[in-house]
């Protein structure tokens, strides 16, 4: 709710406070391709620039994993980016934040279905094994191929 009344206040505010807005953001955004050149790859594709405040930059990271390793290499990172442009840049902090379920949805998986000659092929080869459990496992599997037919 106090975020709320925070973006009502802006949008009720002066165009000067939108504008400042915009102007944290686009300086947010430029700090972000900045750090990805300074972090290699992988680590670079799993944190992101989340906030700079008084000469504190604040990452975000997918996970502990990647939080770790960056808070490993930050004394190194915070020097490389006082070097391009950041010279007040006193701290580096990490916080753990997962990427969003929503935006990033898994494919769906597809069921894959058995054709009826490998059904065949799976029960021929079931009919010639001693192996009492691996025959069962495989006749198993072949009438997936046969339910599938019938549907």
């Amino acid at each position: 709710m106090n975020t709320l009344k925070n973006i009502v206040r802006l949008l009720a505010g002066s165009p000067d406070g939108l504008q400042a807005v915009l102007n944290h953001s686009q300086r947010l955004e430029a700090l972000n391709r900045v750090l990805r050149g300074c972090i290699p790859a992988p680590l670079n594709q799993h944190c992101q620039v989340a906030n700079l405040r008084d000469n504190i930059l604040v990452l975000h990271a997918d996970s502990s994993a990647w939080a770790l390793k960056l808070r490993y290499g930050s004394r190194t990172l915070l020097q490389q980016l006082r070097q391009r442009g950041m010279p007040g840049l006193n701290t580096i902090e990490v916080k753990v934040r997962p990427p969003n379920p929503t935006l990033h949805r898994p494919e769906k998986i597809r069921p894959v279905q058995m054709s009826a000659k490998t059904a065949q092929l799976l029960d021929s080869i079931a009919s010639g094994i001693n192996d009492s459990p691996l025959k069962n496992a495989l006749q198993r599997l072949a009438q997936h191929g046969k339910d599938a037919k019938l549907r």
